[in-house]
């Protein structure tokens, strides 16, 4: 194990990112991305996404004994909102086991670092971003423009970006 992988098990989301997605956001995102093959939710919360994805599917949940960075089992669909103070790191482990990726986000977060931007080019390519309204309008406890980004393995094509 390298002292990166090492690293992963020492990450813990802090008390701030527990934040619960609505089920009709849930439900948007799915009908949205529309996906198919074995789904991952991997911060499953209250499991709306994972209620509303197709089978077969999987949920991982740090608080429930299920931590996401010891998930290694390929998958066809990562869908979620994952814990943003370590987003980064979350995406990064996304990248190695899963060929399509669609986290709800605070849309600047790809946006904000050249590193993330780059690594999300070198996976493959931003598929579409779904604006959502604002993190307060969501129920969030910020008031960043937030919304759907569906990333995907060896994706080369535009980016479509709805409102």
């Amino acid at each position: 194990m390298t002292k990166e992988q090492k690293s992963l098990w020492n990450l813990q989301p802090i008390a701030s990112d527990v934040v619960y997605t609505p089920e009709h956001v849930a439900v948007e995102i799915i009908d949205w991305c529309k996906p198919s093959g074995v789904c991952l939710d991997p911060c499953a919360g209250d499991f709306v996404f994972y209620n509303n994805l197709p089978s077969p599917k999987h949920w991982c949940e740090i608080e429930r004994g299920v931590d996401f960075f010891d998930w290694k089992e390929p998958v066809d669909w990562i869908i979620g909102n994952p814990p943003y103070s370590i987003k980064a790191e979350w995406i990064r482990h996304s990248y190695t086991i899963s060929d399509n990726i669609v986290y709800l986000l605070p849309l600047n977060t790809l946006f904000n670092s050249s590193r993330m931007l780059k690594e999300a080019y070198e996976y493959g390519g931003i598929v579409g971003i779904k604006h959502l309204g604002s993190g307060g309008s969501l129920g969030f406890p910020f008031g960043y423009a937030c919304g759907a980004v569906y990333i995907q393995r060896n994706y080369r094509g535009r980016t479509l970006i709805e409102p």
